[in-house]
């Protein structure tokens, strides 16, 4: 396994426990002492959910590093027609927020991947 799929994998783990943190404890203990976070308890969990599914998914994936961007965005339609579809697969409710939230995350992955890409092309001719 290439060191980058390992990269991935880790970053794709660390934000699965941010999430799970996010999510959890942080939401509830800014309800419980009634934190005026700006929402942020609120779309947390997209935030870092959106970059764990990026991340854990490129990293599994067998693709080449190089279609990274394209899977990232692949991964973000994803998450946005999920942000969508919650309440019909009756798993939440819809909430703009969130949708933008993952949409904005998503972008600044698939940004940061192009970057990546054209930084490790250009060191490597």
């Amino acid at each position: 396994m290439s060191n980058i799929r390992i990269l991935f994998i880790i970053t794709g783990a660390v934000f699965l426990v941010l999430t799970h943190f996010g999510d959890t404890y942080y939401r509830d203990w800014v309800y419980t002492n009634q934190i005026a976070d700006f929402g942020l308890a609120n779309y947390l969990p997209n935030i870092t959910g959106t970059i764990t599914a990026i991340f854990l998914l490129i990293g599994l994936s067998k693709e080449s590093f190089k279609k990274a961007p394209s899977s990232a965005f692949g991964v973000m339609v994803g998450c946005v027609i999920y942000e969508v579809m919650q309440p019909t697969l009756g798993t939440g409710i819809f909430d703009w927020q969130d949708l933008v939230a993952v949409v904005i995350t998503g972008s600044i992955v698939v940004i940061t991947l192009n970057i990546s890409n054209k930084t490790i092309v250009s060191i490597a001719t």
